[in-house]
């Protein structure tokens, strides 16, 4: 009985052998194995029945002493009682051993092409990792291509600001010079109408002296006969390039006595005195009825040969780059281009005047802007 509990120990052992399939068998060495197992089964089996009957003989033995059965059982099942000898499970046991062998190699094969796909799916896998961190790195450098793009358009925009602020800035002084540039013709213009509006001064004007008319332009010779009398205008004249190219002023004879006196001119206002002729003064540019020209007080040789009287209109300009001295009569020029003002005369202390010298003299004096020249 233990060598049948051993024998189906022995065939479940291989069966759940044959079951895992250690080794990882072809279905040849699970035939094989099969076989083997068969065999050990029979082994066991023919030792049992050898066991079995030997017993038997011995029992046989003792009441007949005799051993037939257990020679007969032997040859007719052989060493292990089933026709079987040692030559049959040698050769089965050597192709059991060459089996065995190969599948110990079969192993390290197994073995190898598993360590070699671990490596290729490691390889994949490291690919994958690169790739993946090609594409993060693509998407950097995307974005720091995005970033360097708006920071460069952040610069051009900057710089298109800057520009358009420089610009703007540029248009703003240009429009800052305009306008200085009108309020100083507009300051010139005031200046210029200044000159043009002048008129007689009452204050800068000898109690003989009477001025009328809706501009105050008319001088009327109101006192004792015989004795000068002398007014000067308002304003001063400036010579300015800037603003004109002449200073001029005229007067018309109104009223006068063939054998009077008129003269009008130029002088310093604060030192000339009203009770007198004033064209003998110093620094004083004169034009008489005579037909006289003073210069600086003195009398420059003209022959009398530019006299005026009762009808004629009479005017002096002055130029203001040459300073040249220009006399006219009625509207035209006469021939006085050799006389000059001094410097001193630009600095704005120079007035228009007039000097009557007998009782009831008139004349009435045009500032501009419209001459008879």
């Amino acid at each position: 009985m233990e060598n049948v509990s051993n024998l189906r120990h022995t065939t479940a052992h291989y069966e759940e052998e044959a079951e895992k399939g250690l080794g990882k068998s072809t279905t040849r060495r699970r035939t094989n194995l099969n076989r083997n197992v068969l065999l050990q089964c029979l082994r066991c089996f023919s030792q049992y029945q050898s066991e079995y009957y030997d017993k038997d003989n011995r029992e046989a033995s003792e009441s007949s002493q005799t051993t037939e059965p257990s020679v007969a059982s032997s040859e007719v099942f052989g060493q292990d009682g089933y026709g079987m000898n040692d030559d049959e499970f040698s050769l089965d046991d050597e192709e059991e051993e060459d089996e065995q062998q190969e599948d110990r190699k079969t192993p390290t094969k197994d073995v190898s092409e598993d360590h070699l796909k671990a490596i290729l799916e490691r390889i994949g896998e490291i690919e994958k990792q690169q790739q993946q961190q090609s594409i993060a790195t693509a998407g950097q450098l995307s974005k720091i291509l995005e970033k360097i793009g708006e920071l460069e358009k952040q610069n051009e925009n900057t710089d298109k600001a800057a520009e358009e602020r420089f610009l703007q800035s540029q248009n703003d002084q240009k429009k800052i010079l305009e306008k200085i540039s009108e309020m100083e013709k507009q300051t010139q213009k005031k200046v210029f109408l200044k000159f043009q509006e002048n008129c007689w001064d009452s204050f800068a004007c000898h109690n003989g002296i009477e001025i009328s008319g809706d501009k105050s332009l008319i001088v009327h010779h109101k006192g004792n006969p015989s004795v000068w009398r002398s007014v000067f205008a308002k304003y001063p004249i400036v010579l300015n390039k800037h603003l004109f190219d002449f200073f001029y002023y005229e007067i018309s004879v109104q009223k006068k006595e063939k054998s009077n006196w008129v003269m009008f001119g130029f002088a310093v206002k604060q030192q000339t005195k009203l009770d007198r002729a004033i064209h003998c003064e110093k620094g004083t540019y004169a034009f008489t009825s005579y037909g006289e020209i003073w210069i600086n007080g003195h009398e420059k040789g003209t022959n009398g040969q530019y006299s005026y009287g009762v009808g004629d209109t009479v005017g002096i300009a002055v130029n203001s780059t040459s300073r040249q001295m220009i006399f006219t009569k009625n509207g035209l020029r006469l021939d006085t281009s050799d006389f000059l003002v001094a410097p001193s005369f630009a600095d704005g202390s120079f007035y228009p005047f007039v000097s009557l010298c007998a009782f009831d003299d008139k004349i009435k004096a045009n500032f501009g802007p419209y001459f008879t020249i």
